[in-house]
């Protein structure tokens, strides 16, 4: 049996773990027409999930649309045609649909050497912004017009670098008029993303409801890896399963990296594990120390006080001045940095959602 499990890319069947609860809920925002924030750390596993859930809709045709690294409006418009031009297969038809409709934007329609789907592709930037935004979402409109759509924004927190609040507004405005397609805005910057739905500042106050998408349950990983061993007629100690599970604290991303490099031993042993988890670390460390590289001082201070500590009684003087701050307010502007960039999270206590990046924290 090829190895069941997926470490990077979309992870689909058989590698894609439950989120049964997750699913049966989008499911029905999507069909009564409701928008969603779907929000998590990274590496949760949002996108796989939005492709899943898209993927078993019957009677609504999912978007996706990918804006995660775009600066400019005009790299929206971009992403979002091509985006919905999964809805008509037929080149003459999308073709027809989209000169009828854009005037204020020269396209090209050509087929995807991968899929041999038409694609539509602006070929000069949008004159007018504002004209040439509404006229792409006319032609999603046109769309829904035969049928219902969901239209998942991945990274959607890309936007408020576009203009700040006057795009904002005019995106919600258009959004707005399309009271029969579901929007699924979806991001990892989470505290970004809660500002901009809860903000009542903000163009997109609350204008969707909030989804956060937590880690997998433990108890979910043990039926399913036994499953997947057993159609390789092998077989895998829960107890084992659950030290890997342990270990990741149950991250999505990291549970099936283990497992990815467990597959092909013939035992899965404490020592084996161990071994795993050394390599794992290794082959991050160029991208651990990035991020340590790019945090000042104070955040890097802030790290290794959260990682010591376990995010407990971070502000008493000893611990202020062990890890060199001279007022308790350094540390806090540093922690809301971190916070920021998505590093650490805070609930009743601080803490590093990455459990890996953590024990290198700790170790260096």
């Amino acid at each position: 049996m090829k190895n069941p499990f997926q470490p990077t890319g979309i992870v689909k069947d058989p590698a894609f773990c439950n989120r049964e609860r997750e699913q049966r809920e989008l499911n029905k925002y999507i069909e009564n027409s409701q928008n969603v924030l779907l929000y998590s750390h990274r590496r949760y596993g949002k996108t796989s999930l939005i492709f899943k859930v898209f993927s078993g809709l019957k009677k609504v045709s999912g978007v996706y649309i990918d804006l995660f690294g775009t600066t400019t409006i005009d790299d929206f418009i971009k992403n979002f045609l091509k985006g919905i031009s999964v809805l008509e297969t037929r080149v003459n038809r999308l073709n027809r649909i989209v000169r009828e409709t854009l005037s204020s934007i020269g396209v090209n329609i050509t087929l995807d050497s991968l899929t041999g789907s038409p694609v539509i592709t602006p070929v000069a930037r949008a004159g007018e912004k504002g004209r040439a935004l509404e006229e792409v979402f006319a032609v999603l409109r046109k769309f829904s017009q035969q049928r219902k759509i969901a239209v998942a924004f991945d990274e959607f927190q890309e936007i408020s670098g576009y203009g700040g609040n006057p795009f904002e507004k005019r995106l919600r405005s258009i959004i707005q008029q399309l009271s029969d397609v579901s929007f699924v805005f979806a991001g990892s910057q989470r505290h970004m993303l809660i500002q901009m739905f809860r903000d009542s500042n903000r163009a997109f106050y609350k204008m969707a409801q909030s989804y956060p998408l937590k880690r997998i349950e433990p108890n979910a990983y043990v039926p399913w890896i036994e499953g997947l061993y057993a159609q390789d007629g092998r077989s895998i100690a829960s107890s084992a399963i659950g030290d890997v599970v342990g270990r990741c604290e149950n991250h999505p991303a990291y549970v099936q990296e283990f497992f990815f490099w467990l597959w092909d031993e013939q035992k899965v042993t404490k020592e084996v594990i161990d071994g795993v988890e050394r390599r794992i670390i290794e082959r991050q460390i160029a991208e651990f120390s990035a991020e340590w590289e790019a945090l000042t001082i104070n955040q890097r201070r802030a790290l290794k006080l959260v990682a010591s500590s376990g995010g407990r009684n971070l502000f008493t003087a000893d611990k202020l001045s062990m890890h060199g701050f001279r007022t308790a307010s350094q540390l806090t502007t540093a922690l809301r940095r971190l916070l920021n960039k998505g590093l650490v999270g805070k609930n009743e206590e601080y803490g590093i959602h990455d459990p890996l990046f953590r024990k290198w924290l700790q170790g260096a």
